[in-house]
């Protein structure tokens, strides 16, 4: 096995969006680094698997390569290695909704960067954390630590994650009700992206597009670039951003639906139905909490008001269960008639 060919190979197709093409030949490096007693090898491959399953949204097995990255380097005493594994197990933690211990892992990892000098780890750990404060709500914190890792990029001429770092900040600028910030933000990513022929990151800059369209209350272009995100989510294969696409989407189709006075939703709980399925196969909480808020919002239009009712007290107890303190906010102003039904969530 040419092992140099085979990880150039692997981490092009990675670069490009062909993330299980990229899983299959990691895959096979690890069984021939475990054949041949390469630790090192070994090592690396471990490190390759949990990202790429994390990206796929098998995020418990993720852990598991993490763990066992970490360990390894542990043994080793390859400080990079560590600090890269604990900086994928931080966003797993995150995507499973344990956030803080993700903050956790990912301070940790920084000090083994900084003390390397690392530079581009440094810079990681700054995204990687506006992500883990983004998802547990603390938007102020999130758009620092975003802010502060575009900064270090730039120095470091990185244009892929320059471009992600510009996703992040529009994400956040969206739920910081920023909505042209948030539009700019995700047009310079998706310029970026498309030069780069990076297919996950298109589609990702498509659906944060379509998100500052859906605030801006231009439904039809929302759509336009929910549906252009879905189609190349579904080549790659993805089910964890296609699925907050999904949902996207279907806040979009009970907006229109609701202006018509066409209110038998069906669009949109086929679409929210698809985005609860594909959250439960990732056991991602904030997902699940977003499904139970839309749904809840369909039974209120649809005047089901006690079914409405029981399921966003759900909504209220998971949301605080994990301390989001946007989705815990989301569906107390909700019940608490503090939004004009139906709600436009950022």
């Amino acid at each position: 096995m040419k092992i140099k060919e085979s990880i150039n190979k692997a981490e092009d197709l990675r670069g490009k969006g062909f993330f299980r093409e990229s899983l299959r030949i990691w895959e096979k490096i690890h069984r021939y680094s475990l054949n041949k007693k390469d630790i090192k090898l070994a090592l690396e491959s471990l490190i390759a698997l949990g990202d790429l399953n994390r990206i796929i949204g098998k995020f418990l097995k993720a852990l598991d390569f993490y763990r066992e990255a970490i360990e390894a380097s542990e043994i080793l005493k390859d400080e990079r290695a560590l600090a890269d594994s604990l900086s994928g197990s931080a966003l797993c933690h995150k995507a499973l909704g344990n956030w803080k211990e993700g903050l956790d892992h990912i301070r940790k990892a920084r000090k083994i960067y900084e003390r390397n000098n690392d530079k581009k780890g440094i810079a990681f750990s700054f995204w990687a954390q506006g992500a883990i404060w983004r998802f547990g709500g603390r938007i102020k914190n999130s758009l620092e630590c975003f802010s502060k890792a575009l900064e270090l990029f730039k120095n470091l001429k990185d244009k892929s994650a320059i471009a992600y770092t510009y996703c992040g900040l529009g994400g956040s600028s969206r739920v910081n009700k920023k909505y042209q910030d948030s539009m700019r933000y995700y047009k310079k990513a998706h310029e970026i992206f498309s030069k780069l022929d990076d297919r996950f990151g298109i589609a990702y800059s498509y659906c944060g597009i379509g998100n500052a369209y859906r605030m801006l209350n231009r439904l039809e272009e929302a759509e336009e670039n929910f549906n252009k995100a879905l189609v190349i989510y579904k080549e790659i294969g993805d089910i964890v951003s296609s699925s907050y696409t999904l949902w996207s989407l279907a806040m979009t189709q009970i907006m229109k639906e609701h202006k018509k006075a066409n209110e038998d939703f069906k669009k949109a709980i086929t679409y929210i139905n698809l985005a609860e399925k594909n959250f439960k196969k990732c056991s991602d909480p904030r997902g699940l909490i977003y499904c139970k808020i839309t749904k809840a919002i369909i039974y209120y239009l649809k005047g089901e008001i006690f079914k409405y009712r029981k399921l966003m007290r759900r909504a209220l107890e998971t949301a605080k269960k994990y301390d989001f303190v946007l989705e815990k906010k989301y569906a107390q102003d909700i019940l608490g008639e503090k939004y004009k039904m139906p709600p436009n969530i950022p």
